[in-house]
């Protein structure tokens, strides 16, 4: 084995076992990474760390174990890879600090694919116009945590901008406004997200 790959592999193996020497160890070649975090080393060596250490500059990804429904909305949506343009827009509309509170809250979350139907014309239109922008966003959330067994028995839900959404069952799925519910319920410490396959009231909707 080469000098570098048994170098590496020591490092690792300092790392699982949490030693006092990984910290000397950070301050030339690597990086202080926090209690009870999961990293990568390499694309096959995945260690968790139970005390604060350090790992070499070669990290893929750092991820925090975090409970599921420990955090709210706004920070689960925010973790999660495929909603990467909702979450811009709403920063943009100011409307994290809402799924961020204590209010309960459930959000129908339209995924990058289902914006991706949009054209660039109207999405550029609509982060231009702020009052638009908001209104729509407000109609992916009701107030209240809503599950899935509630969905497959509601027939419409108030939106925050109070408008109504409807629920349907079409080919084995839940719908709502017609829109295939592809990502089940996900608990958050403050309601729940479900993502879905269109944006509710852009072309590209069913």
């Amino acid at each position: 084995m080469k000098k570098a790959n048994l170098a590496s592999f020591a490092l690792a193996a300092t790392i699982a076992a949490g030693s006092t020497l990984a910290p000397a160890l950070a301050r030339a070649q690597g990086t202080v990474v926090q209690r009870d975090t999961v990293v990568t080393v390499k694309k096959d060596t995945v260690v968790h760390v139970r005390k604060d250490t350090a790992v070499v500059t070669t990290i893929v990804t750092t991820n925090r174990r975090t409970p599921a429904g420990s955090e709210s909305v706004g920070a689960s949506l925010a973790r999660m890879p495929n909603y990467k343009t909702l979450t811009a827009l709403l920063n943009e509309a100011h409307l994290m600090p809402s799924l961020r509170g204590a209010a309960p809250v459930t959000l129908f979350a339209p995924t990058d694919a289902a914006f991706a139907k949009i054209s660039p014309e109207d999405m550029a239109a609509l982060r231009a116009d702020s009052v638009k922008l908001r209104d729509l966003l407000l109609n992916m959330i009701v107030n209240g945590k809503i599950d899935t067994r509630e969905i497959l028995k509601l027939k419409t839900a108030t939106t925050m901008r109070g408008t109504h959404i409807r629920f349907g069952f079409e080919n084995g799925h839940p719908e709502v406004n017609d829109q295939p519910i592809v990502q089940p319920g996900i608990l958050a410490s403050n309601g729940f997200i479900y993502g879905i396959s269109g944006v509710i009231g852009m072309s590209g909707e069913k």
